[in-house]
């Protein structure tokens, strides 16, 4: 007569454990409100002057995965119907909207999420622009962010339109700040500020081309510095190299390093970068150095006359000497006396 086998308790409750865990975790990706996500994630960035626009947004590997995430800056203020619209968790409402109401977008192909405990926040990695954005982001008292840039292409994810630079080559770095928490109301901590960020940013940019400005961009709006010194809009200029690091202490930036150019043009910036509590509302402070070589300005015609009206540099009158100032919203570029 055969023995009956009895399996081992063990192996019972490991078994129930496990199955019990896999079916929590699918009935939480099942019944995840995405939706909801999707619009507290459009409030939150239009609160610092974006819009943010998933067109789809699912399950992902422990974690949650998008597609079609795109990133842009109303150039006016947004209608009470439009930002309904935007906040509604509804993708197809969104899709309605166009560039001359929201302006133009940066596109993000994927974008995955997953949530970590050291710190606790998320992590997140991108394919954008022809490489990969990745870091984390997170923190119990003050909001620590960690950025890494692998083999951005400039000329790709509709940065040209967004920023109003037509640009191509490979651009990598890195960005570690720390925003420490606003006082709110009641005593409880309010919003991160960026303008009291500690941390550093690092750039390394490689065989950069600009090919010209955009038409019509704020680049190169009535006004700005572009226009000034280029009536006609930026000329091809082959930039070459950029190597820049900034260090951040209480909002306070020191450049530390700025270089941009190669053989024909070279641009060296010191001075400081203060945050505000938006992007746009950043203020350089910096003394800038142009060096540009006969054959270049040749090639930029009228636009390299402008060049002559920065005055020479004390130091080194290879090179012209300016002032750059205001905001990233408005800058201004003067010639330093």
């Amino acid at each position: 007569m055969a023995t009956e086998t009895k399996t081992a308790r063990w192996k019972i409750v490991l078994g129930y454990s496990a199955f019990s865990l896999f079916a929590l975790v699918l009935c939480f990706f099942l019944t995840f409100p995405y939706s909801t996500l999707r619009a507290r994630v459009a409030t939150e960035a239009l609160k610092m002057g974006y819009v943010v626009r998933i067109d789809t947004l699912r399950p992902g590997f422990f974690g949650l995965a998008a597609r079609g995430v795109r990133i842009s800056q109303p150039p006016a203020p947004l209608s009470s119907e439009t930002i309904a619209a935007l906040t509604s968790g509804d993708p197809s409402t969104a899709r309605m909207l166009g560039p001359a109401e929201l302006g133009e977008a940066v596109t993000i192909d994927a974008l995955s999420l997953r949530p970590t405990l050291f710190p606790l926040g998320a992590a997140f990695q991108a394919d954008a622009m022809g490489g990969q954005i990745s870091g984390n982001i997170g923190g119990r008292k003050d909001l620590q962010v960690r950025v890494k840039l692998d083999k951005l292409d400039p000329a790709q994810g509709n940065l040209k339109n967004f920023s109003g630079l037509d640009l191509e080559g490979s651009l990598n770095g890195s960005l570690t700040l720390s925003l420490p928490a606003a006082p709110g109301a009641a005593g409880r901590p309010g919003e991160p500020d960026l303008s009291q960020a500690d941390g550093e940013l690092v750039l390394d940019g490689q065989n950069l081309l600009l090919k010209g400005s955009v038409e019509g961009s704020g680049v190169a709006s009535k006004g700005s510095p572009v226009a000034l010194l280029f009536p006609g809009g930026l000329p091809r200029i082959p930039v070459g190299e950029l190597t820049a690091q900034i260090r951040f202490e209480k909002g306070q930036g020191t450049v530390d390093k700025l270089r941009l150019g190669g053989d024909q043009l070279e641009i060296l910036g010191t001075g400081t970068l203060k945050l505000g509590k938006r992007i746009q509302y950043i203020e350089p402070a910096m003394d800038v150095k142009i060096r540009v070589e006969p054959e270049l300005v040749k090639s930029l015609g009228t636009a390299g006359l402008g060049l002559s009206i920065l005055p020479p540099d004390k130091e080194d009158p290879k090179f012209r000497s300016g002032r750059l100032s205001g905001s990233l919203g408005k800058l201004s570029f003067l010639g330093k006396r």
